[in-house]
């Protein structure tokens, strides 16, 4: 289980949801044409090239991971032989695109691909389980041994959820009205040094980062490089 991402309020930033994904056994499947043809539009998939798969595999191949519950509920009612159904976990933000740079996001994998998510992805993602299997010639089990996972650890920022809402907002409007390419805006604690928002222009959903271009993505305060500028004065001065 990766762990959580929460603000300063405890409030989730990101989670795992656990979800179905659709599997088949090949050879199974006794007219693989015809399962193809009815899962396709069920699941926005290409029949073509499901049917090869279908062909190419024997024993196991992925029809479509981490689905909708509506997608699942679809696939059940078909009821085909062959087709089956696993639980795995899907990363989910609930916010949406508040602090989506920060947050980063991951791949189908869970692998961290995007901020947080990926500097600090060996402590999120905890350790898989194992299972080792004994078996006989044909292939008959008889006998296992298992050894459970460690969940990831959850980190807890110094953001706050309000203050970086109100910040991204109070950006996009000096954005739009400079009819500026892009922008940066962080709120810190002056006293502490804690950073209580960090806001970038343009933004992305990381629920659905495939739509979003590279430059939606980054992280301009931290990726970019600036100029000293006049925040240097302050070691003349001294």
């Amino acid at each position: 289980q990766r762990g959580g991402i929460y603000d300063r309020q405890l409030n989730p930033l990101a989670m795992s949801l656990s979800v179905d994904s659709v599997y088949a056994v090949p050879s199974e499947l006794t007219e693989p044409k015809m399962v193809a043809s009815l899962l396709a539009p069920v699941l926005g998939l290409d029949g073509a090239d499901l049917l090869g798969r279908f062909q190419s595999m024997h024993s196991f191949c992925w029809v479509k991971r981490k689905v909708t519950t509506a997608e699942a509920t679809r696939v059940r009612d078909l009821n085909l032989k062959g087709i089956y159904f696993q639980r795995e976990t899907k990363r989910f933000y609930p916010k949406g695109d508040l602090a989506g740079q920060v947050i980063g996001y991951v791949g189908l994998d869970d692998k961290g691909l995007g901020g947080l998510e990926f500097a600090l992805d060996e402590q999120i993602k905890g350790k898989p389980g194992r299972v080792l299997l004994a078996s006989d010639a044909r292939r008959r089990t008889f006998h296992s041994t298992d050894w459970p996972g460690i969940p990831g650890k959850s980190l807890i920022l110094t953001l706050d959820e309000k203050i970086q809402y109100i910040t991204e907002k109070a950006l996009a409007e000096a954005v739009q009205r400079a009819q500026a390419a892009g922008g940066v805006a962080i709120v810190q604690n002056s006293n502490t040094g804690e950073i209580l928002a960090l806001a970038n222009e343009p933004t992305f959903n990381p629920n659905e980062f495939g739509g979003s271009s590279a430059s939606a993505r980054l992280d301009r305060a931290v990726g970019w490089v600036y100029e000293p500028g006049s925040t240097f004065k302050l070691i003349t001065i001294s």
